[in-house]
C-alpha cells in the first residue's frame, strides 16, 4: 500500500500543475473514435515531450512529459454548458477520476463527475499530466491509459468519450545496449557507444535511450520498403530527448522506409543530435561539409511520375504511392533535431541531402528541425503532401529548401542562411522530365527568411523557380547580399509562366510572392522572361516591395523595425499560425531558433 500512495499522490501533484487550459501549437494530438451520441464531436489525446510539437505513446523515464487533450464538441454545442469528464487508469493501481482543483478519486462509473463546466467553445485544450517524470513517482515501466469525456445541458445521457483508452507507457529505466543493437568500444561525449544494425532492414520496433551514443557506417533501413503499409504496422525506430547518432562514411544514411516511421522528439533542453563521427570539437563549423549521407524518409503519397513511383537516391529506396497513394501517410515526428554536416554527392545525378523527404505524407510531423553545413540540399521534397514548422538551414552547399516531383505540402517559419557557399535559399520544380506533370509542385510558404551572402556561388539565386514549379508565397523576407551572375529571383522555363498567366496582366494566382520584402539590390536583379517577365511579376505582386533589409540580432536572421511595420497576410489555413510579423522571427523575445538549435558562431 506504501507504493500506491506514492504513485497516487505524484500523480495528484502533477495534475495539480496542468489543468489550465494548453497554448495552441502546431501539432493536434491522435484523433480516437466515440462512443456516445455526438457523433459530430472529436477527441484528441497524447502525451508529449515538448510542449505539443509532437506526440508519441513510449515516453522515457527520466524525461519530462505531458497527457494532453483537446475535445472539439459538435458545432451544435458549441456555446452551450459542457461538463468536462477525464478519467486516468494507472497499470496495478486502479482508475480515478479527475475532480476540480486536480483532485484525484476513484472512478464510480455510477457516479461520473465532471472536473470542469463551462461554455463550450470550438476547442477546448486540457492538460491532464503536466512535467511528469516517472522516475521521480515510482512509475517506471507502467502504462497510463486515459479517457476523456464530454455531455451537454447537465445531462449525462448524452456523455460522449474515446472509445479506446489513450495509452502512454513509461519505459523502464535503461541500462546497456538496446535490443537490436551492439555494444562498440569506443564513447562519445562520455557515454558508451552502441551500434546500429547496417544492410538487413530492422523489423520489429527499436528505442534509442539516452544513456548510450549510436553509431552506424553504412545504411539503416528502419521496416520493410511496402507501399500503403498501415500506420499500425509500420515498424518504429524511438529516439530519446537529447540521444547522440553519429555516422561516417558518405555514403552512411538513415533511411525510414514505406513500412518504418521515426519518432526522433526532442525537447528544447534535449536536443536530437545528428553529426559525423568526426563532431569532437575540432571541425571547421563554417566549412566541413558531406562528412555522412543524411536522413531519408520513403512514404506512399502522391508525385506526379509517370508510375507515381521512383527510387530515392543514393540507395535508398523506392517511394511514392503509385496508382494508389495515401497522402496521409504517417511517417511519425522529427521535433526538435539538429542534424549536421549531412549529405554526400555520390554523383553529379546522385546524391544525398541532408534530409530527402519523398513522397511523404501529410501525417508525418516535421517541426523545430536545424539542418546545418549540409553538401546538397537541406531538406529536399520529392512529391508528397508533409508539411513542416521552425525550420532553420545554415550554411548549406547547394541549396537549403529544393522540390521537385509534385509537393504540395505547407512550411511556416523558416530561416535559411547562406555562409561560405550555397546556391539558392529555394531551388524549386515541378517535374524536369514533364513540367506540365500533374499535380503540379505548388506549396504554401509564409514566414521564410532567406539570407544571402556574397560567397554564396557565383550562379546562386534567393529563389530559382523552373520545371514548371507553382507556389504560394507570403510575409517572407530576402535580405543579405547578392553577387549571382544570375539574378536574386530566376524564373525559367516556359511551362513556369505559361501556366502561371498569359501574361503579367492575366496572373491566375498560381505563382505567388505577396506581402513580402526584398533587398533593393535583389529587386534590381530579377531575371527570366516568357510570357512575361521576372519584374513584371514581382511588381503584381499584392503588398510586395523592396528596400533596406534591416535583419540583425546575434545570428543576423532578426526582423529590425522596417520589417516589422510591414502588413501581414493570414488567413492561409488550419496548418499556420497567426502572426503579426513577415518574415522568419520577429525580434530577440520571440526567436525560436534559440537553445536548441546548433550555435555554431
Amino acid at each position: 500500500m506504501k507504493v500506491s500512495k506514492i504513485k497516487l499522490s505524484a500523480i495528484a501533484s502533477g495534475v495539480a500543475l496542468g489543468i489550465a487550459s494548453a497554448a495552441s501549437q502546431a501539432a493536434q494530438p491522435p484523433a480516437f473514435a466515440l462512443t456516445g451520441p455526438k457523433t459530430g464531436a472529436e477527441i484528441q489525446i497524447g502525451g508529449t515531450l515538448n510542449n505539443r510539437a509532437s506526440y508519441q505513446a513510449v515516453m522515457p523515464a527520466a524525461d519530462s512529459f505531458d497527457i494532453v487533450a483537446t475535445i472539439k464538441p459538435e458545432s451544435a454545442d458549441v456555446g452551450k454548458s459542457g461538463s468536462l469528464v477525464v478519467a486516468l487508469e494507472v497499470e496495478g493501481l486502479g482508475t480515478f477520476n479527475l475532480l476540480s482543483g486536480g483532485i484525484w478519486v476513484p472512478l464510480d462509473l455510477a457516479n461520473i463527475q465532471a472536473y470542469k463546466t463551462k461554455t463550450l467553445t470550438a476547442s477546448e485544450d486540457i492538460t491532464i499530466l503536466d512535467n511528469f517524470i516517472g522516475t521521480d513517482t515510482n512509475l517506471t515501466g507502467t502504462t497510463l491509459k486515459v479517457y476523456v469525456a464530454y455531455y451537454t445541458d447537465g445531462d449525462i445521457s448524452n456523455i460522449t468519450y474515446n472509445t479506446t483508452a489513450a495509452a502512454v507507457a513509461i519505459s523502464t529505466t535503461p541500462s546497456g545496449c538496446p535490443t537490436g543493437t551492439t555494444a562498440n568500444s569506443a564513447t562519445y561525449n562520455g557515454l558508451p557507444v552502441c551500434n546500429l544494425p547496417v544492410g538487413d532492414p530492422i523489423t520489429t520496433d527499436m528505442h534509442l535511450t539516452a544513456n548510450n551514443a549510436y553509431f552506424f557506417s553504412g545504411t539503416v533501413f528502419v521496416g520493410n520498403n511496402t507501399v500503403n503499409t498501415p500506420f499500425a504496422d509500420k515498424v518504429s525506430l524511438t529516439i530519446d530527448p537529447g540521444v547522440n547518432i553519429i555516422s561516417e562514411g558518405g555514403q552512411s544514411a538513415l533511411v525510414v522506409s514505406r513500412g518504418g516511421k521515426i519518432f526522433a522528439n526532442g525537447s528544447p533542453d534535449k536536443p536530437i543530435i545528428m553529426t559525423s563521427s568526426q563532431d569532437d570539437g575540432s571541425l571547421d563549423v563554417l566549412n566541413a561539409r558531406g562528412l555522412w549521407g543524411g536522413v531519408a524518409i520513403n512514404g506512399s503519397a502522391t508525385q506526379n511520375t509517370a508510375s507515381g513511383y521512383a527510387q530515392g537516391e543514393g540507395f535508398t529506396g523506392e517511394y511514392g504511392g503509385g496508382t494508389s497513394p495515401n497522402d496521409s501517410d504517417n511517417s511519425g515526428s522529427m521535433t526538435y533535431v539538429q542534424i549536421r554536416y549531412a549529405g554526400y554527392p555520390i554523383t553529379a545525378d546522385d546524391e544525398l541531402n541532408t534530409i530527402s523527404l519523398h513522397a511523404v505524407g501529410s501525417g508525418t510531423t516535421l517541426d523545430y528541425i536545424h539542418s546545418h553545413n549540409g553538401a546538397d540540399d537541406g531538406i529536399e521534397f520529392y512529391g508528397g503532401t508533409v508539411n513542416a514548422k521552425h525550420i532553420l538551414i545554415t550554411g548549406q552547399d547547394d541549396d537549403a529548401l529544393d522540390w521537385t516531383n509534385g509537393w504540395t505540402g505547407n512550411l511556416q517559419h523558416v530561416v535559411i542562411k547562406h555562409t561560405t557557399s550555397g546556391d539558392n535559399c529555394i531551388e524549386a520544380d515541378n517535374l524536369g522530365a514533364n513540367p506540365i506533370a500533374t499535380p503540379r509542385s505548388n506549396p504554401t510558404i509564409s514566414n521564410l527568411t532567406c539570407i544571402t551572402s556574397s560567397t554564396q556561388k557565383s550562379s546562386g539565386h534567393a529563389f530559382e523557380l523552373k520545371a514548371g514549379t507553382a507556389m504560394q508565397m507570403y510575409n517572407s523576407v530576402v535580405g543579405g547580399v547578392i553577387e549571382s551572375t544570375e539574378g536574386c529571383i530566376l524564373i525559367a522555363g516556359d511551362e513556369t509562366f505559361s501556366q502561371s498567366g498569359s501574361s503579367a496582366a492575366t496572373l491566375n494566382g498560381t505563382l505567388k510572392m505577396e506581402r513580402s520584402y526584398i533587398t533593393t539590390a535583389c529587386a534590381a536583379a530579377l531575371a527570366g522572361s516568357g510570357t512575361f517577365t521576372t519584374a513584371e511579376w514581382f511588381a503584381a505582386q499584392a503588398g510586395t516591395t523592396s528596400g533596406s533589409v534591416d535583419l540583425g540580432g546575434p545570428n543576423g536572421w532578426t526582423n529590425g523595425s522596417l520589417i516589422n511595420a510591414k502588413t501581414v497576410t493570414s488567413g492561409l489555413g488550419t496548418f499556420f499560425d497567426t502572426v503579426d510579423h513577415i518574415g522568419g522571427v520577429k525580434d530577440d523575445t520571440s526567436d525560436w531558433t534559440k537553445g536548441w538549435s546548433y550555435d555554431y558562431d
